[in-house]
């Protein structure tokens, strides 16, 4: 056994090194209490501990994982139990702490509590997600707040699971076998990489139900909203539903759901390939399906993901992730209540939904458009309006689709909204757009830092363009977090 410094100060973290060290300190950990409780295993738990330790210890290289818990206690449960199967675990008690090591050791794994001293898990996740570089890390939520709207919060944050505290050791560690796995498997880049090709090419959503209730569901509302390739002979979308699976032999250019229908926090909505954008909007509607058991609603998810996989944006995978979290940062900054910062999310990530209604040949266009291929460009905020008027749920969204075009000069489109006439929602939007535009590279010029790109905003304020409060919400945001 060997002590290597802690990055939390001088207490050492402990980090095993050889068979004979890792089965004496798990012989020691499975005496230890249910993490988070204070519980005797019984022989079947143990049993069942003992199995899926064996399936992750025998995982290679080193899993290295930051757990971001101010309780020490519980802190020190996890980090012995964690390095028990051979993960090289680091440790800070407070959500700053938290982001400085995830951005210094870019782990495999973010394991983050809810309550915090210095702010709250939802804003530590969103600023992970919200970096280009750490936004891929997985990040599994563990906390004693187990009701379904919190759950839905951490799920539209990003994080890949939410686990509810007290939980047993055993289901921890399969929840993070689960998600290891999901993010190293081969197969998903690839897939991934396949259905953005597909979807690149096609302007009709094609997508087929596998059998189960919500066929008729899905089947009627596509009939209304998309046209259906019956010809085709693969879809863009197959869905699952209950055990039905997909053949071994199906082509790898295809987006696949399963979804559960179950009770409660069990509902669950599986897509591959694991996109950085689409499954948060499929698992949000789907887990908030759990609260009144609404087919109708999984259904309107199904569209809403065939829509948002039609118009997704490849040179620029995961913008729109990037600034669904950090509008939510603005909104938060601007003291918005929890349903308004839920809405500008969502209204983020679904805004260029229009895309879908506008030939393949138009979006992938790089050079300059002429007149009428740009009218009908300026068409895919109202065309994504009507994509989901018709969907009750999600009609709070429907400003920030139809306006996120307006500009505060009057110059924008559709509508030539001026100031105020914008819905503030909007200008949140608007403001995090730009702002995640110039941190990324593009092909007229490089990436700039998050200081540099706010005193660009700034100036655009002067010129009155973006509005000033916003811009100076997001100025104190990005100080408080030490803006590079």
């Amino acid at each position: 056994m060997v002590r290597r410094a802690s990055p939390l100060g001088n207490r050492p973290a402990r980090v095993s090194e050889g068979e004979h060290s890792r089965g004496a300190a798990l012989e020691v950990h499975r005496r230890d209490a249910l993490v988070a409780r204070g519980d005797r295993r019984s022989e079947e738990e143990e049993k069942e501990v003992k199995a899926v330790e064996e399936t992750i210890r025998s995982d290679a290289p080193a899993t290295r994982v930051v757990v971001v818990e101010d309780d020490q206690a519980s802190a020190d449960v996890l980090q012995r139990r964690l390095q028990a199967n051979g993960m090289v675990v680091s440790v800070a008690h407070d959500g700053r702490r938290g982001i400085e090591l995830v951005e210094e050791l870019l782990p495999d794994l973010v394991l983050l509590d809810v309550m915090l001293p210095d702010t709250d898990g939802y804003d530590v996740c969103l600023r992970i997600k919200s970096n280009s570089t750490t936004a891929p890390i997985p990040v599994i939520f563990l906390s004693a707040r187990g009701e379904v709207v919190d759950k839905v919060r951490g799920l539209s944050c990003g994080a890949a699971d939410y686990i509810t505290k007290p939980f047993q050791a055993a289901e921890l560690l399969a929840r993070i076998d689960a998600v290891l796995g999901q993010a190293r498997n081969p197969r998903v880049p690839r897939l991934a990489r396949s259905a953005e090709r597909a979807a690149g090419e096609r302007r009709v959503a094609r997508v087929a139900i596998v059998d189960g209730a919500l066929r008729a569901h899905v089947e009627q509302l596509l009939a209304t909203r998309f046209d259906l390739a019956e010809d085709s002979d693969m879809p863009d979308v197959v869905v699952l539903e209950g055990n039905a699976s997909v053949p071994a032999d199906a082509p790898e250019d295809v987006a696949v759901v399963r979804v559960t229908a179950g009770r409660g926090s069990d509902d669950r909505a599986e897509l591959v390939p694991v996109d950085a954008q689409l499954p948060r909007i499929v698992d949000l509607t789907v887990r908030e399906r759990g609260l009144d058991h609404d087919l109708q609603a999984a259904a309107e998810a199904l569209i809403v993901l065939a829509a948002a996989i039609a118009s997704h944006d490849r040179p620029t995978t995961g913008h729109t992730e990037r600034v669904a979290a950090r509008a939510v940062q603005i909104g938060r900054a601007l003291g918005l209540d929890e349903s308004t910062r839920m809405t500008i999310r969502l209204g983020a990530l679904l805004r260029d939904v229009g895309h879908a209604r506008l030939p393949g040949s138009l979006l992938a266009k790089s050079g300059e458009l002429g007149p009428d291929e740009r009218a009908m460009l300026e068409r895919h905020p109202v065309l994504g309006e009507e994509i989901l008027a018709g969907f009750k749920r999600l009609s709070g969204l429907l400003p920030i689709v139809r306006h996120h075009h307006e500009r505060l000069d009057g110059t924008g489109y559709p509508d030539g909204l001026r100031a105020e006439q914008i819905p503030l929602e909007v200008r949140i939007v608007t403001v995090a757009d730009r702002f995640e535009a110039l941190l990324a590279d593009r092909p007229d010029r490089p990436a700039v830092s998050e200081s540099e790109a706010v005193r660009i905003l700034q100036g655009a304020v002067a010129r009155g363009e973006l509005d000033a409060a916003v811009v100076a919400a997001l100025a104190t945001q990005v100080r408080a977090y030490g803006g590079n």
